[in-house]
Protein backbone atom coordinates (compact mmCIF):
# COMPACT_ATOMS: atom_id res chain seq x y z
CA UNK A 1 0.00 0.00 0.00
CA UNK A 2 2.39 2.60 0.76
CA UNK A 3 4.16 1.42 -2.13
CA UNK A 4 1.37 2.40 -4.47
CA UNK A 5 1.07 5.39 -2.62
CA UNK A 6 4.80 6.98 -3.21
CA UNK A 7 4.41 5.69 -6.68
CA UNK A 8 1.15 7.93 -7.41
CA UNK A 9 3.02 10.84 -5.82
CA UNK A 10 5.84 10.55 -7.75
CA UNK A 11 3.78 10.13 -10.85
CA UNK A 12 2.17 12.86 -9.95
CA UNK A 13 5.13 15.51 -9.02
CA UNK A 14 6.43 14.27 -12.55
CA UNK A 15 3.42 15.02 -14.49
CA UNK A 16 3.63 18.29 -12.62
CA UNK A 17 6.82 18.95 -13.68
CA UNK A 18 6.76 18.03 -17.12
CA UNK A 19 3.30 20.55 -17.63
CA UNK A 20 5.72 23.27 -15.99
CA UNK A 21 8.16 23.13 -18.23
CA UNK A 22 6.82 22.47 -21.02
CA UNK A 23 5.24 26.05 -21.51
CA UNK A 24 8.82 27.38 -20.24
CA UNK A 25 10.32 25.40 -23.55
CA UNK A 26 7.70 27.06 -25.96
CA UNK A 27 9.13 30.37 -24.34
CA UNK A 28 12.79 29.59 -25.97
CA UNK A 29 13.79 30.40 -29.26
CA UNK A 30 10.69 32.45 -30.61
CA UNK A 31 10.30 36.06 -31.69
CA UNK A 32 7.75 37.92 -30.12
CA UNK A 33 6.06 41.27 -30.25
CA UNK A 34 4.48 43.70 -27.38
CA UNK A 35 2.27 46.54 -26.85
CA UNK A 36 1.39 48.51 -23.55
CA UNK A 37 -0.17 51.82 -22.88
CA UNK A 38 -0.94 53.26 -19.36
CA UNK A 39 -0.76 56.41 -17.24
CA UNK A 40 2.50 57.92 -16.53
CA UNK A 41 3.71 60.15 -13.74
CA UNK A 42 6.55 62.51 -14.55
CA UNK A 43 8.54 63.88 -11.66
CA UNK A 44 8.73 67.84 -11.64
CA UNK A 45 11.87 68.64 -12.99
CA UNK A 46 14.40 71.67 -13.66
CA UNK A 47 14.29 74.27 -16.20
CA UNK A 48 18.02 75.43 -16.31
CA UNK A 49 17.60 77.97 -19.67
CA UNK A 50 14.97 79.52 -21.49
CA UNK A 51 16.43 81.29 -24.42
CA UNK A 52 18.90 82.97 -21.84
CA UNK A 53 18.72 82.95 -18.17
CA UNK A 54 15.98 81.89 -15.85
CA UNK A 55 15.36 82.49 -11.93
CA UNK A 56 17.12 80.17 -9.69
CA UNK A 57 15.81 77.17 -8.98
CA UNK A 58 12.86 77.20 -11.76
CA UNK A 59 11.08 74.39 -11.57
CA UNK A 60 8.61 72.77 -14.23
CA UNK A 61 5.27 70.96 -12.62
CA UNK A 62 4.22 68.42 -15.12
CA UNK A 63 0.16 66.63 -15.21
CA UNK A 64 -0.04 63.10 -15.21
CA UNK A 65 0.04 61.37 -18.73
CA UNK A 66 -0.13 58.63 -20.97
CA UNK A 67 2.61 56.04 -21.50
CA UNK A 68 3.02 54.04 -24.91
CA UNK A 69 5.22 51.14 -25.56
CA UNK A 70 6.09 49.01 -28.61
CA UNK A 71 8.93 46.64 -28.01
CA UNK A 72 9.85 43.34 -30.18
CA UNK A 73 12.37 40.46 -28.87
CA UNK A 74 13.11 37.08 -29.18
CA UNK A 75 13.64 34.01 -26.36
CA UNK A 76 17.42 33.28 -26.05
CA UNK A 77 16.70 31.41 -23.59
CA UNK A 78 13.87 29.90 -21.20
CA UNK A 79 13.94 32.46 -18.91
CA UNK A 80 16.02 35.65 -20.39
CA UNK A 81 14.15 37.43 -23.43
CA UNK A 82 16.41 39.98 -25.77
CA UNK A 83 14.61 43.16 -26.98
CA UNK A 84 14.60 46.26 -28.76
CA UNK A 85 11.49 48.82 -27.59
CA UNK A 86 9.98 52.58 -28.67
CA UNK A 87 7.38 54.43 -27.68
CA UNK A 88 5.92 57.66 -26.77
CA UNK A 89 5.56 59.17 -23.13
CA UNK A 90 3.75 62.46 -22.87
CA UNK A 91 2.79 65.10 -20.19
CA UNK A 92 0.65 68.49 -20.55
CA UNK A 93 3.20 70.71 -18.71
CA UNK A 94 0.77 72.40 -15.43
CA UNK A 95 3.47 74.89 -14.29
CA UNK A 96 6.52 76.58 -14.47
CA UNK A 97 8.75 78.61 -12.24
CA UNK A 98 7.69 82.73 -13.53
CA UNK A 99 5.21 81.52 -16.71
CA UNK A 100 2.52 83.10 -17.07
CA UNK A 101 0.94 80.90 -20.15
CA UNK A 102 1.78 77.49 -19.93
CA UNK A 103 0.09 76.10 -22.79
CA UNK A 104 2.60 73.79 -23.48
CA UNK A 105 3.41 69.50 -22.98
CA UNK A 106 6.62 67.55 -22.43
CA UNK A 107 7.42 64.30 -24.20
CA UNK A 108 9.99 61.95 -24.84
CA UNK A 109 10.52 59.41 -27.56
CA UNK A 110 12.62 56.46 -26.22
CA UNK A 111 14.97 53.06 -28.42
CA UNK A 112 15.62 51.70 -25.39
CA UNK A 113 17.79 48.03 -25.55
CA UNK A 114 16.33 46.08 -22.74
CA UNK A 115 17.35 42.57 -21.18
CA UNK A 116 13.89 40.79 -19.56
CA UNK A 117 14.23 38.04 -16.85
CA UNK A 118 11.52 35.87 -16.51
CA UNK A 119 10.40 32.65 -14.38
CA UNK A 120 9.58 29.52 -16.47
CA UNK A 121 8.45 27.58 -14.20
CA UNK A 122 5.20 29.72 -13.53
CA UNK A 123 4.04 30.70 -17.26
CA UNK A 124 0.69 31.16 -16.94
CA UNK A 125 1.12 33.69 -13.87
CA UNK A 126 4.47 34.12 -14.46
CA UNK A 127 6.27 37.27 -12.68
CA UNK A 128 9.11 38.95 -14.84
CA UNK A 129 12.03 42.12 -14.33
CA UNK A 130 14.60 43.40 -16.23
CA UNK A 131 15.87 46.83 -17.45
CA UNK A 132 17.31 48.50 -20.64
CA UNK A 133 19.66 51.65 -22.29
CA UNK A 134 19.65 53.30 -24.85
CA UNK A 135 18.23 57.14 -26.05
CA UNK A 136 15.64 59.16 -26.49
CA UNK A 137 14.05 62.14 -27.81
CA UNK A 138 13.13 64.87 -25.75
CA UNK A 139 10.51 67.28 -27.02
CA UNK A 140 9.30 70.56 -25.83
CA UNK A 141 5.99 71.76 -27.35
CA UNK A 142 4.18 75.12 -26.61
CA UNK A 143 1.07 76.64 -28.31
CA UNK A 144 1.67 79.54 -25.98
CA UNK A 145 4.38 79.09 -23.76
CA UNK A 146 5.44 82.47 -21.52
CA UNK A 147 8.57 82.89 -19.48
CA UNK A 148 9.60 85.99 -17.80
CA UNK A 149 8.46 87.74 -21.54
CA UNK A 150 9.53 85.19 -23.78
CA UNK A 151 7.30 83.68 -25.74
CA UNK A 152 7.63 79.91 -27.47
CA UNK A 153 5.04 78.35 -29.87
CA UNK A 154 6.07 75.64 -31.96
CA UNK A 155 8.25 72.83 -31.14
CA UNK A 156 12.14 71.77 -30.23
CA UNK A 157 13.66 68.78 -29.65
CA UNK A 158 17.28 67.25 -28.22
CA UNK A 159 18.70 63.55 -28.53
CA UNK A 160 19.44 62.33 -24.61
CA UNK A 161 20.58 59.45 -22.78
CA UNK A 162 18.04 57.27 -21.55
CA UNK A 163 17.35 54.61 -19.68
CA UNK A 164 14.53 52.46 -17.39
CA UNK A 165 13.83 49.48 -15.20
CA UNK A 166 10.58 47.17 -15.16
CA UNK A 167 8.67 44.92 -13.63
CA UNK A 168 5.46 43.15 -14.21
CA UNK A 169 3.08 39.97 -14.08
CA UNK A 170 2.26 37.93 -17.06
CA UNK A 171 -0.95 36.00 -17.65
CA UNK A 172 -0.74 33.36 -20.39
CA UNK A 173 -3.92 33.16 -22.50
CA UNK A 174 -2.16 30.40 -24.51
CA UNK A 175 1.13 28.94 -26.06
CA UNK A 176 1.28 32.49 -28.32
CA UNK A 177 -0.57 35.35 -26.56
CA UNK A 178 -0.71 36.64 -23.18
CA UNK A 179 -1.36 40.10 -20.81
CA UNK A 180 0.62 41.46 -17.83
CA UNK A 181 0.89 43.93 -15.64
CA UNK A 182 3.55 46.36 -15.92
CA UNK A 183 5.40 49.20 -13.79
CA UNK A 184 8.25 51.23 -15.45
CA UNK A 185 10.95 53.51 -14.34
CA UNK A 186 12.15 55.89 -17.29
CA UNK A 187 14.45 58.22 -16.91
CA UNK A 188 16.82 60.43 -19.03
CA UNK A 189 19.87 62.79 -18.75
CA UNK A 190 19.68 66.85 -19.08
CA UNK A 191 18.55 67.66 -22.47
CA UNK A 192 19.64 70.89 -24.36
CA UNK A 193 17.50 71.69 -27.10
CA UNK A 194 18.10 74.76 -29.98
CA UNK A 195 15.15 76.43 -31.39
CA UNK A 196 14.79 77.45 -35.82
CA UNK A 197 13.94 80.99 -34.98
CA UNK A 198 14.47 83.25 -31.95
CA UNK A 199 13.97 87.02 -32.26
CA UNK A 200 15.33 89.56 -29.58
CA UNK A 201 16.29 86.31 -27.23
CA UNK A 202 19.39 86.08 -25.13
CA UNK A 203 20.10 82.87 -26.82
CA UNK A 204 18.10 80.06 -29.05
CA UNK A 205 18.29 77.05 -26.27
CA UNK A 206 16.50 75.89 -23.84
CA UNK A 207 17.81 73.68 -21.12
CA UNK A 208 16.03 70.89 -18.89
CA UNK A 209 17.06 68.50 -16.01
CA UNK A 210 16.78 64.96 -16.06
CA UNK A 211 13.19 63.52 -16.80
CA UNK A 212 11.99 60.80 -14.26
CA UNK A 213 8.84 58.95 -15.23
CA UNK A 214 7.10 56.47 -13.13
CA UNK A 215 4.20 54.57 -15.53
CA UNK A 216 1.94 51.59 -14.66
CA UNK A 217 0.37 49.61 -17.87
CA UNK A 218 -1.41 47.60 -19.29
CA UNK A 219 0.43 44.88 -21.89
CA UNK A 220 -0.58 42.84 -24.73
CA UNK A 221 2.14 40.16 -26.07
CA UNK A 222 2.15 37.95 -28.73
CA UNK A 223 4.69 34.92 -29.63
CA UNK A 224 5.37 33.67 -32.83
Amino acid sequence: MKTSIRSAVRLTVGSLTVLLLLPAQAEQNKFYVEGDVGGAVTVNTELKEFFGPVQPNSEVKLDPGVWLGLRGGYGVTDWFDAEVETGFVANRIESITGATDTDAGLANIPVLLNARFHCPTLHRVSPYFGGGLGFSTTILSGDDLVIDGTTMEGTTAGLVFAYQAFAGLRFAINDHMGLSVEYHYFATTSSEMSAGVTVGTASDQVQLGGIATHAATIAFDYRF
